[in-house]
């Protein structure tokens, strides 16, 4: 089966979607299909190539000519990847909306000349978080009448509208009457409609296919797998972007308190500045932010407003990221209090539970119920600071008493066995081979 996939995002990037598919692309190839991967020159997430490459993220890494569209390009693992013209982006939404219409154009430019005749690929599969994707690929479905595999990670289209993206991305140019029927109406049905034409959506939550079937749509679920290197537990990150294993809390260094790490993006949807509020709330408890994002300025200043105890380093990778993890005893995973994040598992808990690190889970919905059903940590409602201080608090003192986590868990799973049984690289890779094989027949 040749499958070409549309992504913005890719290797060597780091991130969860170019993590998850590196290791589908991987398994994919493995099982005997063709893989070609389209996506943009890496710059993720840099406004622009050079200063990818010249960041930590992407030091060392080969250089690819982005003068023309289409240049093909080989994947650390031999991978083919058509690469395609981005915009440097800036941070701003209504910048990064445009590089993301821009690749997407780009791809399906790049697909229509290159990838027709005895190229012609048996499926599409496209990928958000970039949504001009899910266009782009519902296109290019009809135009080479082949089927469309539409993986949306997130709950969209629910989110444009409660996180008032058009608003933020436009308001300052369009009438407010065109940015709410855009918000509302417009955009959410026009993602709809692609939904419902593709042979199926795959989504990473039970609840929200259960929401998109209400609609019309033909949903299934793949949850963002962890890699093996993470379950056999190699030490160091690995060039997927996992992250790496820890000593067990009884035989790190004895110290008082609780020491949180997060890790990954810096942006609206964590809405980390409640759990920094939560702080001035709790003693003992050091907070560790490593990443980039647009909030990133606003949570600094109001660490200092608020006199806490937050240490912000820049998005690291290797041994650098191995340090932060050696020092943390728990990690943070956090989402902003939105209704469709209760239909959002971030994949940096799979990765925490598998390997045995506590979690501090600012989550609700199926998140939060993964976290109590496997006793893999403690969970806050998001938005409350209240409840996330008082999460601190039970989650210090456990710490501080040795307490292990992951037993005596309701579902019967420990954290790491419920992620080898559901989201593994191997279970990842084998509902997407049933499903691309499925819609393909």
């Amino acid at each position: 089966m040749r499958i070409v996939l549309l992504s913005h995002y890719y290797y060597p990037e780091v991130g969860a979607p170019q993590r998850r598919w590196r290791i589908l692309n991987d398994h994919l190839r493995a099982s005997g299909h063709d893989v070609i991967t389209v996506a943009p020159h890496p710059h993720y997430p840099y406004p622009d190539r050079d200063r990818f490459f010249g960041s930590r993220v992407g030091h060392g890494r080969k250089r690819v000519d982005v003068r023309l569209g289409g240049t093909w390009d080989s994947g650390v693992d031999g991978e083919r990847i058509l690469r395609v013209p981005y915009l440097h982006s800036g941070s701003s939404m209504a910048r990064q909306l445009l590089d993301q219409t821009v690749s997407a154009s780009g791809a399906m430019s790049a697909v229509v000349d290159r990838l027709r005749g005895k190229m012609k690929p048996d499926v599409i599969v496209s990928t958000t978080p970039a949504l001009p994707f899910l266009l782009a690929g519902d296109a290019l479905s009809r135009l080479l009448r082949v089927p469309h595999v539409a993986e949306v990670r997130d709950a969209w289209p629910d989110l444009i509208s409660e996180m008032n993206l058009v608003t933020g991305a436009l308001g300052r140019y369009l009438p407010n009457a065109l940015t709410e029927a855009l918000e509302h109406r417009l955009l959410p049905a026009l993602l709809t409609r692609a939904q419902r034409r593709a042979a199926v959506v795959v989504v990473t939550t039970d609840g929200f296919k259960h929401r998109l079937e209400q609609r019309g749509v033909t949903a299934e679920v793949v949850r963002s797998g962890v890699s093996p290197a993470e379950l056999e537990g190699a030490s160091g990150l690995t060039a997927t972007g996992a992250i790496p294993v820890i000593a067990p809390a009884e035989e790190s260094s004895k110290h008082t308190g609780l020491n949180l790490l997060y890790v990954g993006t810096v942006g609206r949807s964590q809405d980390l500045s409640t759990s920094i509020r939560a702080l001035a709330r709790t003693e003992g408890v050091r907070l560790r932010i490593v990443g980039s994002g647009v909030d990133a300025e606003a949570l600094k200043d109001d660490a200092e407003i608020h006199g806490v105890p937050v240490e912000f380093y820049p998005q690291h990778a290797g041994a650098e990221l191995a340090a932060h993890w050696e020092w943390a005893d728990a990690g943070l995973v956090s989402l902003s209090p939105l209704d469709s994040y209760e239909f959002t598992v971030p994949s940096k808990l799979y990765s925490l539970m598998a390997r045995r690190i506590p979690v501090l889970g600012v989550v609700a919905g199926e998140a939060a119920e993964i976290i109590t059903g496997t006793a893999a940590g403690e969970v806050a409602r998001p938005g409350d600071v209240e409840a996330v201080a008082a999460a601190m608090t039970v989650m210090r003192d456990r710490i501080e008493s040795g307490d292990a986590f992951g037993q005596n868990a309701p579902s019967g799973l420990d954290p790491r066995e419920w992620v080898i049984r559901y989201a593994s690289s191997a279970a990842m890779g084998f509902e997407y081979d049933r499903i691309l094989k499925q819609v393909v027949s």
